[in-house]
């Protein structure tokens, strides 16, 4: 969550960071743990 927290991180590094072959794979991964998407996430604590 604390890279998704820097702007300068795109949701796509941070998806290939954590292991994910893919940005889409990562944000399924995320919605289905949080219930929203990484740029739904990010855009609500910015």
């Amino acid at each position: 969550m604390n890279m998704l927290r820097k702007a300068d991180n795109s949701i796509a590094m941070v998806a290939v960071s954590l292991g994910y072959t893919s940005q889409t794979a990562f944000a399924a991964a995320f919605r289905k743990m949080t219930g929203e998407t990484p740029t739904d996430w990010r855009k609500r604590r910015r």
